[in-house]
């Protein structure tokens, strides 16, 4: 009997030790809200458009679901793996194009000295890096992303079959790095994306900067439809926007930063984005194909009236070219939101967008070419006109 009750607790031993060094957690994001917009456009014709009022998802961070863990190996270093589902909460449908884990699937290892390598699907450094500084990853929703996140950072483009590492913090600096193989045989390069960024933190400062380049980011497979060649598209570019992204290649570079001053916060982002070849002429009214270009200035601040409600405001200015006409579009968007949270998961988010088309027109509509229509990010849907406003108020849960 002594012997039988030592053998269960030598095993109950190793089974806490074991348990002690591996971890699964389950994790989530459930965010619902509801959307205004003053205008939708109805039809190919300017001026068609009217107002709408729809259930929205994911707004302020993508409703999800996952699967995360670690093993300790030893020596400080440690297997790691992560599964992500994106979903919409009005409907029960996947997201990301119906995949299952179409947000993030990956699996590697990390050390304490060396950093992290993972292989999979993965977000990429240059959004990873730049991205943070952002609003639109913050505190003012998907809406309130760069024109079309034509630079990326708002993650609508995932990268499959990527390679990634990241390094630790050497006194608050940090570098990471992606590859993704094109998989396309007896063409390297087709479908290819690499992505290198670095990141510095001092005190209430933090900086950084990267690049992403992207082959074939996206083809289109008929009309309204588009395929994603690296990653999943999520539909951020509206409609008449979204050929832009049809190119044999995307290089987009920036950088951004972060300066907290007691309870406010202020950010600064520039990113350049330059389409090459892009398809987009040729399939909305039968013209060239153009490199197409867009900088992206965007400054913001967030300032916490308690410790629980939040308010902000920014502003992003885009600067476009388009070397087919040399035409020029511009775009202003102005951002306003409030957060409150109600507890440590648990908050309501209200945020308003006006975006303004200015400029030559690159939008176009039926016979009438190259209009100025404005078109905020995640809407799905482009103004009439050249100016539309979308309100938001949701509340997100996070488990």
């Amino acid at each position: 009997m002594k012997k039988t009750l030592t053998a269960l607790a030598i095993l109950s031993t190793f089974a806490s030790a074991a348990q002690a060094q591996s971890s699964v957690t389950l994790y989530g994001i459930i965010d619902a809200g509801i959307t205004y917009s003053n205008l939708q456009q109805t039809g190919d014709t300017v001026g068609r458009a009217s107002k709408a009022f729809q259930m929205t998802s994911g707004n302020l961070y993508g409703s999800r679901w996952g699967l995360k863990g670690t093993e300790d190996l030893g020596g400080g270093t440690s297997a790691l793996f992560a599964l992500e589902n994106g979903f919409n909460i009005y409907n029960g449908n996947f997201g990301q194009g119906g995949q299952m884990f179409g947000r993030q699937a990956y699996v590697g290892l990390t050390n304490e000295r060396f950093g992290t390598l993972t292989l999979g699907r993965q977000y990429d450094s240059f959004s990873d890096f730049v991205g943070l500084y952002t609003v639109s990853n913050d505190w003012a929703t998907a809406f309130g992303a760069h024109f079309g996140d034509i630079d990326n950072l708002n993650q609508s483009i995932r990268i499959n079959n990527a390679i990634k590492y990241v390094s630790p913090s050497y006194a608050g600096f940090s570098f990471g790095g992606l590859f993704s193989l094109g998989g396309v045989a007896g063409d390297f390069s087709r479908n290819r994306a690499w992505s290198l960024a670095a990141s510095y933190a001092n005190g209430p400062l933090s900086i950084g900067a990267g690049y992403l380049n992207i082959h074939n980011p996206l083809t289109a497979t008929g009309t309204g439809a588009y395929a994603p060649v690296t990653g999943n598209y999520e539909g951020s570019l509206p409609s008449n926007y979204a050929n832009l992204q049809v190119a044999s290649s995307m290089r987009a570079f920036g950088a951004g930063a972060s300066y907290t001053w007691g309870p406010a916060t202020f950010n600064v982002v520039w990113t350049r984005t330059k389409l090459v070849d892009s398809q987009y002429f040729v399939l909305e009214s039968g013209g060239p194909s153009s490199d197409v270009r867009f900088d992206n200035y965007e400054v913001g601040a967030k300032y916490a009236v308690t410790g629980a409600w939040t308010v902000g405001a920014s502003y992003t200015y885009t600067d476009g070219k388009a070397d087919y006409l040399s035409l020029k579009p511009r775009f202003h968007q102005i951002n306003l939101g409030t957060n409150y949270a109600i507890s440590k998961r648990t908050s309501f988010y209200l945020v308003g967008t006006y975006q303004k088309a200015a400029g030559d027109g690159l939008a176009f509509n039926g016979t009438n070419a190259y209009v100025p229509l404005a078109a905020t990010a995640a809407l799905g849907a482009a103004s009439g006109t050249d100016r539309q406003v979308t309100v938001t108020a949701g509340i997100k849960h996070a488990f």
